[in-house]
């Protein structure tokens, strides 16, 4: 029987390696997996039947009754916020608490990593309400989601001057602090005039993890939900295919640990801190990050009614369980 060709779009995570090179295949799907564009085809190319999408989309897309896509939990990205928070090198803010009063610069305002960013201040005791946000991009000209302030945003939210991006405005003094999940080239030069806020951030996440239990989830994976009701089996064959080309990436890591030079002391203090697993897949493991995410997109007035995440899976779990 020929298989049901499948194209998914998303990031070349390493974790998710051998699914892009064949040697995990989901069972009964030709997969087509483009990592070239970003997100950007999950949402804008027709013929891209789903793949990795943002968190706080897919929420608030719930919470508004959009229904186009099925989410599974699946989640490629897990990120702590703390070594976000960048600063001009020789600046000093002394923590989180510190940002009240100050100007920080986010490149969107509902995204995911920024939705993250306010909840990690909001645990942390800080009234983001206090904090002059500005939006522009982190580097290069604004685009579509990234760089410019919704419409509706809070009246403490404005757009960057035009023409500059939050590197421009960090280094000019403009802005107090620059948040980025994804580094600036710059920031990796010996003496890069960008430095973290909180210098020893490891520790930070360390004692984040200790009293919350998880790593911020990101993004997911979700499908087009005409695929899904044609085909509801495509569940369970891609978060097998998911699992096991996550499993064999870290076989293959520990094996030829030469991502950098001291990975192999990485992996052990990662084990030891977080176990076998670090980017658990499911949704009972994920529970209490996505509780706390839709409470916190609440407490952003990016929704008006929190979501509750087990109805936002409930089509993956009714669908999962009859075809197994």
């Amino acid at each position: 029987m020929a298989s049901l060709s499948v194209t998914l779009a998303g990031y070349p995570w390493d974790h998710l390696t051998p699914l892009f090179t064949g040697e995990i295949v989901p069972e009964g799907i030709a997969l087509t997996y483009d990592t070239g564009r970003g997100l950007g085809p999950v949402a804008d190319d027709p013929a891209c039947h789903g793949g990795e999408g943002s968190v706080g989309k897919f929420m608030i897309d719930t919470a508004q009754g959009n229904t186009d896509f099925v989410a599974l939990p699946i989640f490629p990205m897990f990120a702590f916020r703390h070594r976000c928070f960048l600063v001009k090198r020789g600046t000093v803010i002394s923590d989180l608490k510190a940002l009240e009063g100050k100007r920080v610069g986010l490149d969107g305002w509902p995204n995911s990593g920024n939705t993250w960013t306010k909840i990690t201040l909001m645990q942390a005791g800080v009234d983001i309400w206090k904090i002059d946000w500005i939006i522009a991009p982190i580097e290069g000209p604004a685009d579509a989601g990234h760089g410019t302030a919704p419409a509706d945003a809070p009246a403490n939210v404005h757009n960057g001057p035009a023409g500059k991006s939050l590197v421009d405005l960090l280094l000019a003094g403009e802005i107090d602090v620059l948040v980025a999940a994804f580094m600036p080239p710059a920031f990796f030069a010996p003496d890069s005039p960008i430095v973290p806020m909180i210098s020893d951030y490891r520790a930070a996440e360390k004692a984040y993890y200790a009293k919350h239990g998880y790593i911020p989830a990101h993004h997911l994976l979700k499908l087009r939900r005409a695929v899904v009701e044609a085909n509801p089996w495509v569940l369970g064959s891609l978060m097998k295919a998911f699992t096991a080309a996550k499993m064999l990436s870290y076989q293959r890591r520990q094996h030829y640990a030469d991502t950098t030079p001291w990975l192999l002391a990485e992996l052990s203090e990662t084990a030891a801190v977080f176990g076998d697993d670090w980017q658990p897949y499911g949704l009972e493991p994920n529970l209490p990050l996505l509780t706390d995410f839709c409470q916190g997109q609440l407490q952003q007035r990016l929704v008006t009614k929190a979501v509750d995440p087990a109805a936002a899976f409930a089509d993956y779990t009714r669908l999962a369980s009859a075809t197994r």
